[in-house]
């Protein structure tokens, strides 16, 4: 139970994020796309119930995240070892990837899937 109800707050907030880029798009589209290298604040997207917690890349790093529908951007320091591994640290954020035995949920709540 503990383990779906972290996927689903994952899931939240990623389709959160989701909004803030196409948003950031729409800005971009509006300045003739100037805003292409500025960095966006996105939200955790960590397990954690109570994590509000900024992270801040662009859009293209972003998008390079969600190429993969069981990779999630989060804050540093975040990531759950027993259901994810960090495949990437970068300026102020990390990305994590869900072990297979866990993936299903990410890869079911998928936005783009």
């Amino acid at each position: 139970m503990r383990g779906e109800r972290m996927a689903k707050n994952e899931a939240l907030f990623r389709a959160v994020n989701e909004r803030v880029k196409d948003v950031s798009r729409s800005l971009e589209d509006e300045v003739e796309g100037h805003l292409a290298t500025a960095p966006v604040e996105f939200v955790c997207e960590c397990a954690l119930e109570a994590c509000l917690d900024p992270v801040s890349t662009t859009v293209t790093e972003y998008e390079a995240v969600r190429a993969h529908p069981t990779r999630f951007l989060i804050a540093p320091g975040h990531e759950t070892p027993s259901v994810e591994r960090v495949v990437l640290e970068g300026g102020g954020y990390a990305v994590v990837e869900k072990h297979a035995d866990v993936a299903g949920v990410a890869l079911a709540t998928d936005p783009r899937s």
